[in-house]
């Protein structure tokens, strides 16, 4: 809780501070999992993710963005050949990335970013899955007096960013890799380790705002 209240901070005061800020929207697909060791085939878990983002130019290379986002997390398991286990978890997310830009010769209109950073997240709600049992598909809101669970999640992520610039904004297509560091669902005699781990693609549109 801390961590995620120091991360809206910094940003309320960096962007507090800006003159000119590229600001818009963000959408795309998910592939997440939980980075465990478990005895079934584990298969990618799609979902989504949207929201809203922030870019500053702070000189010719160096920027800094943040976004505020609803994602979908979670895993997927398959049992054996017709049975699977899925958990689809919803999250409300802050992901904060210093930013490196590549000037690409000859093209001027077209930029190359490299960035990497941390992300906090809030466990909104999340919904268990399973085919292939009888009496076939069945699925259970998660409980989290229950299980237990931990709620917010924490840790580093890096990804690039392709920006095509327009008259009056740009577009850009968005590549990044978290790895949470919380164990979200620790148990007593569990060596399991249960921590996010996402590829999440975004495609996005920003325009300047400021002086």
């Amino acid at each position: 809780m801390r961590t995620a209240l120091l991360l809206l901070f910094i940003c309320t005061a960096t962007v507090a501070s800006a003159q000119i800020w590229y600001v818009g929207v963000k959408a795309g697909p998910t592939l997440s999992n939980y980075k465990t060791k478990t005895p079934w085939k584990e298969a990618s878990n799609l979902g989504y993710t949207f929201g809203f983002t922030a870019f500053k130019q702070i000189n010719s290379h160096v920027g800094v963005a943040f976004d505020l986002q609803y994602i979908q997390k979670g895993y997927y398991h398959k049992v054996c050949n017709t049975i699977t286990d899925k958990l689809q978890a919803h999250y409300l997310e802050v992901p904060i990335v210093f930013d490196y830009t590549f000037i690409l010769p000859g093209l001027k209109n077209l930029k190359l970013h490299g960035n990497v950073g941390v992300y906090t997240a809030y466990w909104l709600s999340g919904k268990y899955k399973t085919e292939g049992f009888d009496p076939g598909t069945t699925g259970d809101d998660f409980d989290f007096s229950q299980s237990g669970a931990k709620r917010f999640d924490f840790g580093p992520n890096v990804g690039g960013r392709l920006e095509y610039f327009l008259r009056n904004g740009s577009v850009s297509l968005d590549l990044r890799y978290e790895l949470g560091l919380m164990d979200l669902q620790k148990k007593t005699n569990d060596d399991m380790n249960n921590v996010n781990r996402a590829f999440i693609i975004g495609f996005s549109y920003m325009k300047p705002i400021g002086n």
